[in-house]
């Protein structure tokens, strides 16, 4: 589809979204209300994302730019900064909404690092002391920061995510990530546990498919090994689109509060994504296809 289709396929979905759940004055109970709708900052926000427009400053002087006419109230960029970062709980509801629409009984599951700065300034930075801590990278790199956690479906959708500190153990994600969850979740070896996989069985019935360091278990089909292989690649997929595409890696925040709105945003738009390319009948990853300059 092409991007005026886009801009308003996304303000029609959003606006929905709103008008059920957050109406104005759910939200904002006294005070002068905002010069744009919420609808109208999530809008710009998801689109500026999918268009790889990396900073407030960057999607406010686009659609300022060509957009003014879509969104005549955007005026001031340090209000339409702030705006966005006050909806980060909306940003969240939203994606999950649209996540629980595409549940599954097949998950995977995988982390990322999300360096806070550079290794040689970890030691001296004062960015998320307390907070951030140090990790090991692929390749056994030592980085700062933290590790997104995320799941996603079979289509390649992200179900849930959790932003922790590099130093926590993905095992001790898994719980928490899985709550109420049931079917088969597909890992790699940094979530191998024999006691929590008899655990998740048991209590959820969720069962825990992690390959052994000789491959996977014998009594699989050929047929069902390359399939659960081709699933659990999809989560590299989705979190190469995350770094390269959506630059999720890229650390612009000061504090722990922008640095979710900032992280919340870019798998909101990378759900939405997903989801339009289902509806024009795409590769579910196939992002770049789905919106035509």
């Amino acid at each position: 589809m092409n991007l005026n289709t886009f801009i308003v396929n996304v303000f029609c979905e959003t606006d929905d979204f709103m008008k059920k759940f957050f109406p104005p004055r759910h939200i904002r109970t006294r005070g002068p209300m905002p010069q744009l709708t919420d609808s109208e900052i999530l809008t710009m926000e998801i689109v500026g994302e999918i268009l790889g427009f990396d900073t407030d400053k960057d999607i406010f002087g686009f659609f300022r730019d060509f957009y003014a006419h879509y969104f005549p109230n955007l005026t001031c960029r340090v209000s339409f900064a702030r705006h966005a970062a006050n909806l980060w709980a909306v940003k969240q509801s939203l994606f999950q909404h649209i996540a629980n629409k595409f549940k599954d009984v097949i998950q995977v599951i995988d982390s990322f690092p999300i360096p806070a700065c550079r290794f040689a300034r970890a030691r001296f930075s004062r960015l998320f002391r307390g907070v951030a801590a140090y990790g090991k990278e692929i390749g056994n790199q030592t980085f700062y920061g933290f590790r997104l956690h995320a799941k996603i479906n079979s289509l390649g959708m992200i179900q849930t995510f959790d932003l922790a500190p590099a130093n926590v153990h993905d095992i001790k994600m898994l719980p928490e990530l899985t709550r109420d969850d049931s079917g088969m979740l597909l890992a790699d070896r940094a979530y191998l546990s024999e006691p929590l996989k008899q655990q998740l069985l048991e209590k959820q019935g969720l069962e825990l498919s992690i390959p052994t360091k000789y491959g996977e278990p014998t009594h699989l089909s050929r047929k069902e090994l390359g399939r659960r292989k081709w699933l659990r690649r999809s989560i590299e997929t989705v979190g190469s689109q995350l770094c390269h595409d959506l630059n999720i890696k890229t650390v612009w925040a000061r504090d722990l509060w922008h640095l979710t709105n900032r992280i919340c945003r870019k798998i909101l738009a990378h759900t939405i994504c997903v989801m339009y390319c289902l509806r024009e009948n795409l590769n579910p990853l196939s992002l770049k296809k789905l919106v035509s300059i």
